[in-house]
């Protein structure tokens, strides 16, 4: 953590996590909700498996998000851990880089995408489609924003 983020009564990763678990809960809830609506009296809604569903997409793109600055998302490094550490810390500055170019085409499609779907509604709740598709760029500016945290803590190491 950076000496700035520590004068911070909060960091952006603890707003992100924050929301993942306020996300994570409302699906708990509302599958609950679905599930004794539909067994025990027999009349389930048709909105809850939607918004659910609505639910998951944004918890799966934030948290591919959070991985990256959790460094937790699966990697084949045999070869990398073979090298010194300086061209280590190289390599993962170019994947963090693809990472960005990834994540700027999922800002530009992403946002286009959303724009188009605006006046759509989604089939039971009515809601616009645009807010499902907006957890695409969304995810891509988080994205972005952890590989330049990951970038600047690699090029500090390999400086010292």
């Amino acid at each position: 953590m950076s000496h700035r983020e520590q004068r911070l009564p909060f960091s952006m990763s603890y707003l992100v996590k924050w929301f993942l678990a306020i996300l994570m809960i409302g699906i708990t809830f509302l599958t609950f909700y679905q599930v004794v609506m539909r067994y025990v009296f027999n009349n389930a809604p048709s909105w809850a498996e939607e918004l659910v569903r609505f639910l998951f997409i944004w918890c799966t793109f934030i948290a591919a998000a959070i991985g990256i600055e959790e460094k937790i998302h699966i990697g084949i490094d045999v070869v990398v851990n073979l090298l010194p550490s300086k061209i280590q810390k190289s390599v993962e500055i170019l994947v963090y880089a693809a990472l960005i170019v990834f994540s700027g085409y999922l800002i530009y499609y992403g946002w286009k995408i959303s724009l188009t779907t605006k006046n759509q509604p989604s089939p039971a709740l009515g809601l616009p489609m645009f807010w499902v598709y907006l957890s695409i760029p969304v995810a891509g500016c988080l994205n972005i924003y952890y590989c330049l945290k990951q970038m600047r803590k690699n090029f500090s190491q390999i400086v010292e």
